[in-house]
């Protein structure tokens, strides 16, 4: 777990993904890093879209975080919670795993993420039900996210965040650290994913954005994670050095 050196400020990072980033942060950042917000469960396609209306007041959320990310996805709030710490914030780590499960576009063009939470939510998921489902990978998903993702860059560039914007590229783990394959995640095997996600952050890559990349061979699922086995649940050693490059960007930062 990395430690800073006395009199070091940590580094403060916000977070624009999910376990990815977050787990890295939390299991291996110590007191090196800091957050300074955390955005979840909500696709770049909905970012800008305000569906606000359409979130069940008497849904039933297990926890106030699960509520807080569904009712700002719904809101579609991305760029004001990023502009809000952009003061504050060192660092920006943005991880595409939320993408995974697509988008739902209502009737009136407004747009909310399929996400886990959504899934676990049956009052929640009544009303994404009635709404055409985009999938991740389909070309249509990824011309929407394309276009969206230009925007975001443009925005990022705007705030003055985008230099200071890390993407980590960390594929599915496709064998777990005591040799098994990695199950299959909402009907979508590792290798298959990651080939989906390819061409995203291909993207990303061709619009500047400053990447992360580690290879699907260099990367084990935990069987003990602490969220339960996933191909994105991973060994500590991934985390540690997802957070040894954080510290370096903070370092030596993109001119």
């Amino acid at each position: 777990m990395a430690e800073k050196p006395a009199g070091t400020p940590p580094v403060r990072v916000a977070i624009y993904g999910s376990c990815v980033a977050r787990d890295a942060v939390d299991l291996a950042g110590g007191d090196a890093l800091d957050v300074s917000v955390y955005v979840a469960r909500q696709s770049l396609i909905s970012a800008g879209h305000d569906a606000s209306a359409l979130f069940p007041e008497g849904a039933r959320v297990e926890s106030a975080f699960q509520r807080r990310m569904m009712e700002s996805d719904f809101a579609g709030e991305l760029s004001e919670r990023l502009d809000s710490v952009v003061s504050t914030t060192d660092l920006l780590l943005w991880d595409l795993t939320d993408e995974r499960h697509g988008v739902h576009v209502f009737a009136d063009g407004t747009v909310v993420t399929r996400s886990i939470d959504v899934l676990g939510v049956p009052e929640v998921l009544e009303v994404v039900d009635g709404a055409r489902h985009i999938p991740f990978g389909s070309d249509e998903h990824f011309d929407l996210w394309a276009t969206r993702a230009e925007q975001f860059r443009d925005h990022l560039r705007g705030s003055g965040m985008f230099d200071r914007t890390i993407v980590l590229q960390i594929p599915w783990a496709l064998v777990t650290s005591d040799g098994r394959g990695t199950p299959w995640s909402m009907g979508t095997r590792a290798i298959d994913a990651n080939e989906a996600y390819r061409r995203y952050y291909d993207h990303l890559r061709d619009l500047g954005f400053t990447i992360f990349e580690m290879q699907p061979l260099g990367v084990l699922a935990d069987p003990e994670h602490r969220w339960g086995l996933a191909p994105f649940h991973y060994t500590q050693d991934v985390y540690e050095e997802i957070v040894a490059q954080v510290l370096a960007a903070r370092e030596d930062p993109v001119d």
